[in-house]
């Protein structure tokens, strides 16, 4: 496990992602950032995002020791935004074939779900004493750009707040979310809120371009046995993720 500090930690994240990779190899060795590289062993990598929000007099806004579980008003329409966006927010997420083969994982997120404490939902709330409050987001897999999650972060924060959307309850299980790369370009190319605070341009290329080069090719290939497919899986993000 690799934590880093708070600050500049999507740049961060990158470079060690590149820098890591060319290390390893010069040694020998491979740095896999593919999401699931052998199914069979019931492992794959993914990449929680652990973010709180804070004021200019160094006041944690998430954190609020007269609510129930000390999160604060804000702090649950901040994360209402993040469960409605959810299934949009998949896509940049696990932006590949490969990283829904995560999903099967009986541990990996299924729902968009949040809940205090517990390691089964997407979005867990964690308190500590102190008054310091933070949120675990489950959903990226360590495929994913940082800069796009941390992006999609704010976006779908800060709609919660602008329109003080209620949290539902916890562990609501009535909200899917995508379980292959086509379902989840679907879900982003239907929010039209976070098309809009994200730009229309980049999500429109972004979709283009997982249709284009990764769904429609992978249909292309006709069919295959899982074993095939994860063959060309390799071909694809192996050297890249």
């Amino acid at each position: 496990m690799i934590t880093f500090l708070y600050a500049q930690a999507a740049d961060m994240t990158a470079d060690f992602k590149t820098g890591s990779t060319v290390y390893m190899k010069k040694k020998g060795f491979s740095a896999e950032f593919m999401t699931c590289v052998n199914p069979k062993a019931g492992l794959c990598n993914g990449f929680h995002h652990n973010f709180s929000l804070w004021d200019g007099e160094d006041r944690n806004l998430f954190a609020d020791p007269k609510n129930p579980g000390q999160f604060s008003e804000f702090g649950r329409h901040w994360l209402a935004g993040m469960v409605e966006h959810a299934p949009a927010l998949t896509a940049f997420s696990s932006p590949t074939i490969n990283c829904y083969r995560r999903s099967k994982h009986p541990i990996s997120p299924k729902y968009a779900d949040w809940a205090y404490e517990d390691r089964g939902v997407i979005f867990r709330v964690k308190t500590e004493p102190g008054g310091n409050a933070y949120i675990e987001n489950r959903l990226p897999s360590s495929a994913c750009s940082p800069h796009l999650v941390l992006a999609y972060t704010l976006a779908a924060g800060m709609d919660g707040v602008r329109r003080k959307l209620p949290l539902p309850q916890p562990r609501d299980k009535s909200k899917k979310l995508p379980q292959s790369l086509e379902e989840a370009l679907e879900a982003l190319e239907a929010d039209t809120l976070l098309k809009a605070a994200l730009g229309p341009k980049l999500v429109e290329l972004f979709i283009y371009t997982k249709r284009v080069f990764e769904v429609d090719e992978f249909k292309a290939f006709g069919d295959l046995t899982d074993e095939e497919i994860l063959l060309k899986e390799k071909e694809y993000y192996y050297e890249y993720f």
